[in-house]
């Protein structure tokens, strides 16, 4: 059991909390690591003192977008800070089940589930006839739509483990006295036929009879009219279709907004390694994007010019960035008489803020509608430094209408107006460790680009932002680690 979730089963014992985790049981160890949601049923009266707790915890609330959220379901994430596993408890207070895509009905069954529990590894969980109602009634639904069905059959040898499971010790009897109570409406040998359908299994003909049936008798449980939460499955089954064709997923955000995250630092300090593992870690619940600040593509304005910079690299050289570059650490360059950077390299700068400004403005946009950007370095305010204005040290021209100096202008107003980031992860090591990676990579670097990225980027400033200095001059584990914290706290 991750200690994070050992420390909220702890904290709702301890505090009284009547709770059980209500479903899917059978793979409940997998649950307790991290693996799967914490599916927890909550006493609707303690909603107050569990939702207090899970603050204390540092568990953080997170939403659905773009779709119809269910009643009485709330998500919460948490950093377990042991593994690095990020836990997701699901919380229920009502039971809200049925389809897959709509769950359209709220069953008033909580009490019996929360009255006749069992302790596994000190978690509440139901007895196994409590939690065959649930599951019964959750996949004979699953049999009154083609999409369903579909949906269903990716999984169908997990129900019939689960079934046999669920009937492997406890009476069915028991089972029908609980839907003779609790779901009067339901006849009990009708609930009869249905665990039998399941469990033999029946011929799916059979099994759709049998839940066309079943969801004629919930009916009055219901929260939509059929014809509704048919055209509510519909849609959410083509939003699911979509995701699929384009290799996404539906992704909650977090109920206190998204967030631009700059991973910034000199060359070969591991900015790439660990933005994709930001990605992976992050991706596999939250809407997440990478974008690079320090190579931004093209824009409508600059695709053009931008094709012709190949050809100007080979024949002009001198323009190049890291020519005038290596010219400034050299102090070659005229501060006075001299226009000092040539027409090319001023144009190409006034370009590249725009197109940093064009990148940086929309990924505020997708962060203020939940996602967490994750952007490869980012502007300083400090002028000269990597990504950040270069035209400032442009020396003034006597020609009021200098062309290098209205430029500039535009260079220095694009990067005032790009938003700063929520959270900078600075990342650094020794200048020896950094030749030494940068020497083992596939695209590398020359060694005395590396030593000039490596003085420059000594000295970034990023305003009121809050930054994370990290030394990755450790071992790998411990600045995953870091890093996760610092993002989850800034969340």
């Amino acid at each position: 059991m991750l200690l994070k979730i050992r420390n909220l089963i702890e904290e709702l014992n301890a505090n009284g909390i009547r709770y059980c985790h209500g479903k899917s049981n059978l793979i409940l160890a997998k649950s307790l690591l991290g693996q799967t949601d914490i599916d927890l049923l909550i006493d609707r009266k303690a909603a107050g003192l569990f939702r207090r707790l899970l603050n204390q915890l540092c568990f953080r609330p997170a939403i659905i977008p773009n779709v119809e959220a269910f009643p009485s379901v709330e998500h919460y994430f948490a950093l377990d800070e042991e593994s690095g596993v990020l836990v997701h408890v699901h919380a229920y207070f009502q039971v809200i089940t049925g389809e897959s895509l709509t769950k359209n009905y709220r069953l008033p069954i909580e009490e019996m589930l929360l009255q006749n529990v069992r302790e596994v590894d000190a978690v509440r969980v139901p007895t196994k006839s409590a939690e065959l109602v649930v599951f019964t009634v959750r996949m004979m639904l699953k049999h009154t739509s083609l999409m369903e069905l579909i949906l269903l059959a990716r999984y169908w040898k997990q129900v019939q483990q689960e079934i046999e499971w669920l009937l492997e010790t406890d009476s069915i009897e028991e089972t029908l006295s609980y839907v003779n109570c609790w779901l009067p409406s339901v006849s009990t040998s009708l609930f009869s036929d249905c665990v039998a359908a399941l469990k033999a299994p029946a011929h799916l003909l059979r099994r759709m009879i049998l839940g066309h049936r079943l969801r004629s008798q919930l009916s009055l449980y219901g929260r939509h009219s059929a014809i509704r939460a048919w055209l509510g499955g519909i849609k959410k089954f083509t939003i699911m279709l979509f995701l699929r064709l384009t290799r996404s997923k539906l992704s909650v955000v977090p109920q206190s907004g998204g967030a631009v995250i700059a991973f910034v630092g000199s060359e070969a300090t591991g900015k790439s390694t660990l933005l994709a593992e930001m990605r992976r870690w992050l991706g596999e619940h939250f809407t997440v994007e990478q974008i690079h600040a320090g190579k931004p593509k093209s824009t409508l304005l600059t695709a053009v010019p931008n094709l012709l910079v190949p050809a100007l690299r080979s024949l002009l050289p001198t323009s190049r960035s890291t020519h005038i570059e290596a010219q400034r650490a050299g102090k070659e360059l005229a501060q006075e008489s001299r226009p000092g950077y040539p027409l090319i390299f001023v144009i190409r700068c006034a370009l590249l803020a725009y197109e940093r400004w064009s990148l940086l403005t929309r990924a505020f946009g997708r962060a203020a509608n939940g996602a967490i950007v994750l952007c490869d370095r980012y502007p300083s305010l400090l002028s000269d430094a990597p990504d950040s204005p270069q035209l400032s040290r442009l020396p003034v021209s006597p020609n009021r209408y200098s062309v290098r100096r209205l430029l500039a202008r535009i260079e220095a107003r694009l990067y005032r107006e790009i938003p700063s980031p929520d959270l900078v992860i600075y990342l650094s090591a020794p200048l020896e460790v950094t030749i030494a990676r940068n020497a083992t990579r596939g695209k590398k670097e020359p060694e005395e680009y590396v030593r000039r990225r490596h003085a420059r980027s000594s000295n970034l400033a990023f305003g009121q932002t809050p930054v994370y200095k990290i030394n990755t001059d450790q071992p790998f584990d411990q600045t995953i680690m870091e890093v996760k914290k610092a993002i989850w706290n800034a969340l």
